[in-house]
């Protein structure tokens, strides 16, 4: 297996976060700052805001809180997935098909910790640090470090002291730390050498906790106190940054601010406000695919995103990143780009009864690392591999026995049945004729990415 061994960085050109948001929602992002903004807009720019807080919470929850669930682990302990997701694996909406994640969680109030990283010689990772506004302070992997063995020491906001001399101090903007690891995979026969890799990854705290860290509060989904009061803890245990302060103090009339609000203590116009604003709030897999069906393909993140750093300032369209994008949690455009499209070249759902070709440019998408288009079934409760007889669900730049056309373009047959040529270069759809939806990514995206240049080519009917 040759798997991609270029270290390029690349950075692309800067545009507004209000343009970018423009661009990729169509229903539109939250203002900033009206004049005189009554409680039910101050509710939903606070809920955006926060959001981020109350995500977190959440996953952190059923990771650490929940024994059994597909994430359950302990603090500083990786939690792997161990194969690729097939049809019936649900734990994840739209999972990868070209990496195997693992996922940890860190609270450096209980002091630092150790993290080492095993060489992957030619394989492909990503590991990202990111902070409870799901900013990501710290890389590790191909593009920012190389893949040789590495030695960290990962610290809190406001721990004083000195590194180990062997390590480099990792400095998180939060004491609550979510970890996301992703290591390229080739499929089943790949499984047991990406496993090893997987384990080579390990934290260590440097000293014994103290004592427990403090009892968190339960999120419960669809109820606005939880969220408020969920939010108001994680605010109080990861203050934001000093610069947000002001924006902090406006939210207080909503019980937004921290350790001084909470839902108990809310007038009756501010609970009624988050009462009726409440079941709107958080729609944004909704404002997604409106965007898709209108647009065809949406980037998720179009030059000048910010989105994977720590100076994204756009509050709905982080919150929308999170919601829409978990896949792309934590990754900057120059670590990895993702599109998704729900509708062919002439605006028409995708469904299984059609029969489609996706022709890509010479090499593919652009990409110092590698592409894939992988194909989910929509279903009532999210989207997901589709049964097919051969297994396949992603065309990738490491698919084998790829076809390319005399002028180097790449056809890939969307299609139920199995072509009568070039059938590695078919990607099945769903037999029962549903709606599907494509996902393309690019792990270390080309200049062309990079620079807004690529655009990617319709989905057009056979």
């Amino acid at each position: 297996m040759a798997l991609h061994r270029s270290r390029e960085r690349r950075t692309g050109r800067v545009i507004s976060a209000a343009a970018i948001c423009s661009a990729l929602v169509a229903s539109g992002c939250a203002g900033t700052d009206p004049a005189s903004p009554d409680l039910g807009t101050t509710v939903e720019e606070a809920y955006a805001y926060a959001f981020p807080l109350y995500e977190l919470a959440r996953h952190r929850w059923n990771a650490l809180e929940t024994p059994g669930s597909r994430t359950a682990t302990t603090l500083n302990a990786f939690a792997h997935s161990r194969s690729l997701p097939g049809p019936d694996d649900t734990w994840a909406n739209g999972p990868s098909e070209d990496v195997l994640y693992s996922t940890a969680w860190l609270d450096l109030a209980q002091g630092p910790v150790h993290l080492d990283t095993p060489d992957t010689g030619d394989r492909f990772y990503v590991l990202t640090l990111i902070d409870f506004y799901s900013n990501t302070f710290f890389y590790a992997g191909e593009r920012t470090t190389g893949t040789q063995a590495q030695k960290y020491f990962v610290v809190g906001p406001d721990w004083q002291g000195q590194a180990p001399a062997d390590a480099t101090l990792v400095r998180a903007s939060t004491n609550d730390v979510y970890v996301n690891l992703r290591i390229q995979t080739d499929g089943p026969a790949d499984q047991a050498a990406t496993n090893a890799v997987q384990d080579g990854f390990r934290f260590t705290p440097a000293q014994p906790a103290p004592r427990p860290g403090p009892k968190r509060i339960r999120p419960v989904e669809g109820d606005p106190k939880s969220y408020v009061d969920v939010v108001n803890q994680m605010m109080a245990l990861d203050p934001p940054p000093a610069e947000e302060a002001g924006l902090v103090d406006r939210f207080r009339e909503v019980g937004i601010c921290g350790s001084g609000c909470g839902w108990d203590g809310l007038p009756a116009a501010a609970k009624a406000a988050w009462t009726t604003e409440f079941p709107s709030l958080g729609r944004y897999f909704e404002r997604l695919e409106k965007a898709g069906r209108a647009t065809g393909w949406t980037d998720y993140s179009s030059p000048g995103n910010l989105l994977g750093t720590t100076e994204q300032k756009d509050h709905d369209l982080r919150a929308f990143a999170l919601a829409t994008g978990g896949g792309t949690l934590g990754m900057s455009r120059e670590e990895a780009n993702y599109w998704i499209t729900f509708t062919d070249a002439a605006g028409a759902p995708l469904r299984g009864t059609q029969n489609y070709v996706l022709r890509l440019p010479p090499g593919g998408i652009p990409s110092n690392a590698f592409w894939s288009i992988t194909l989910y079934e929509v279903r009532d409760n999210g989207q997901f591999p589709t049964p097919n007889p051969i297994d396949r669900y992603v065309i990738s730049s490491q698919t084998r026995g790829l076809v390319t056309n005399p002028d180097g373009t790449i056809d890939i047959a969307v299609q139920a049945t199995e072509p009568a040529q070039q059938t590695a270069n078919w990607l099945p759809s769903p037999s029962n004729g549903k709606n599907f939806i494509l996902f393309a990514r690019s792990y270390v995206p080309g200049p062309e990415v990079l620079a807004g240049k690529f655009t990617m080519p319709p989905v057009s009917p056979r």
